[in-house]
């Protein structure tokens, strides 16, 4: 074996500490991503625990984390850069665990929600800080986007596990273990990463945070989220939706001029120019609209019109979630094998495929077609999103790693909140229109299509952004 055989072999393998570096990460991205998903199982035991009673709070402890991990990812992202993500990434873990132990103990519905905010804004400065300490400690090429894979794997692992490990410890355990188990794997999390993790920072920049971006990012993050979320709810012409677009447009409009203009901006405007930044970004939303919309009224058809309980709806969706795992262990492998503008092409054209299989949802004996429709979507959703993860974060200057990974994180809570509340709307919209009871069936028909509709406009802009994915690849090789 020649010497140069040798050492390409050596920079495709991860050395131990590398190893345990991504094993850390991962796992702690996983935790994030079980949290966002685990609470839907436990609503009813928690509402009735609790005594909610039959007004709506207890939407405010689905909607408080996810809310409050959106709002504040760029400040997070950059705390991490400026202050060191080793140092952000544990403290937290700590402040998670905090939060999980609040929530878990809460003796009222406001402590809980306060206990699910808090956990929220944690999660929001661990996960930028932890694809920071990703990129630093593997190099850019085949063995970060191998990583990138892995992690990527970790998430979609961790959203699908939520929904069968909240109805299986709701069940045995009851409702406040659903937050309690979060302690000691945080714990674990923290001394890992103590013995683990390398220290990494923005060494050139000064420690002066950008203030005024942080409080027209997390204010205009949080009201538009908000707006998008809440609007079939609480009706798109109500004055908590118009207050809260009326909040958020200034409030997104001004940060953009007021960060175009400052030195330590909180997200210099030209992050976006940088290799393919900005065209992963915008795919990205684009992609996290179709599939979080798809799963949202999939959600739906399977409980309401089948007739599922929560956790056979779970496991439902637990296939899909399989195949995205092994997809995205070996995601990394074929970027590197047919370069990264084509596999992400293929994974939307699939994607798509995917769910447009389902649009004729049927009246019975629907389970397969969800079955077959959402194992064709994992396949080529993981694909695309992973690449959409290392054309955003490759190339991002040494200081700015856990902001591009905010953005990437952003992008997809983003996605996520216009796709629900789009898809909502339309099934709202048509069902309205009929009668009987194929009204909701034909508006979630409709409303396949628009994630339909989300994934070409992706698969367009791809194309014509080519020549980034492109040149990204090219720099990466």
């Amino acid at each position: 074996m020649t010497s140069s055989q040798t050492t390409g072999r050596t920079e495709n393998k991860f050395q131990s500490r590398q190893f345990w570096q991504l094993t850390v990460i991962c796992g702690t991205q996983f935790l994030v991503a079980v949290d966002y998903s685990i609470i839907n199982v436990a609503a009813p035991s928690i509402r009735e625990g609790l005594d909610f009673g039959s007004g709506g709070d207890i939407a405010w402890v689905l909607s408080a984390y996810p809310l409050t991990f959106c709002g504040f990812l760029l400040l997070g992202g950059r705390v991490a850069d400026l202050f060191g993500r080793k140092r952000v990434f544990i403290w937290s873990l700590v402040g998670f665990a905090l939060a999980s132990l609040l929530a878990g103990l809460a003796w009222s519905p406001a402590s809980l929600i306060a206990g699910r905010a808090l956990q929220g804004v944690a999660a929001a400065f661990i996960a930028p800080a932890g694809l920071g300490l990703l990129q630093a400690a593997i190099p850019e090429g085949p063995q970060r986007e191998r990583a990138l894979g892995v992690y990527g794997a970790a998430l979609s692992a961790g959203f699908v596990s939520g929904m069968v490990l909240g109805g299986v410890l709701t069940e045995y355990a009851g409702w406040r273990s659903v937050f309690l188990i979060n302690v000691p794997i945080a714990v674990i999390g923290c001394l890992l990463a103590r013995i683990h993790l390398d220290e990494s920072r923005d060494t050139g920049a000064s420690r002066n945070l950008d203030l005024v971006g942080v409080a027209l990012a997390t204010t205009g993050m949080v009201a538009l989220v908000f707006a998008l979320t809440e609007g079939e709810k609480y009706g798109w012409t109500s004055a908590p939706i118009l207050l809260s677009a009326g909040i958020a447009l200034p409030a997104v409009a001004l940060f953009v001029w007021v960060e175009s203009r400052k030195a330590d901006a909180l997200v210099p405007i030209s992050i976006f120019r940088t290799a393919a930044i900005g065209a992963a970004n915008l795919v990205t939303v684009l992609l996290i609209c179709s599939y979080g919309g798809m799963l949202f009224i999939l959600t739906l058809y399977l409980q309401t019109h089948l007739g599922l309980g929560a956790l056979a709806t779970g496991l439902a969706f637990a296939l899909s979630g399989a195949i995205a795992v092994v997809t995205g262990i070996y995601a990394g492998k074929l970027v590197e094998r047919f370069g990264l503008y084509r596999v992400l092409l293929c994974g939307i054209v699939i994607e798509t495929i995917g769910i447009v299989v389902m649009v004729g949802l049927p009246e019975g004996h629907g389970l397969t077609l969800v079955l077959i429709g959402t194992s064709v979507n994992a396949f080529g959703h993981i694909l695309a999103l992973i690449t959409t993860s290392i054309a955003g974060t490759n190339g991002a200057d040494e200081g700015r790693r856990a902001t591009a990974g905010a953005l990437i994180n952003a992008s997809q809570q983003l996605g996520l909140a216009v796709g629900v509340g789009v898809v909502t709307s339309v099934a709202a919209h048509f069902a309205g229109d009929l009668a009987g009871s194929g009204a909701l069936l034909e508006g979630w028909r409709w409303a396949l299509w628009c994630s339909v509709g989300f994934a070409a406009v992706a698969i367009v802009v791809t194309v014509l952004l080519r020549g980034r994915f492109r040149g990204e690849a090219a720099q990466g090789t």
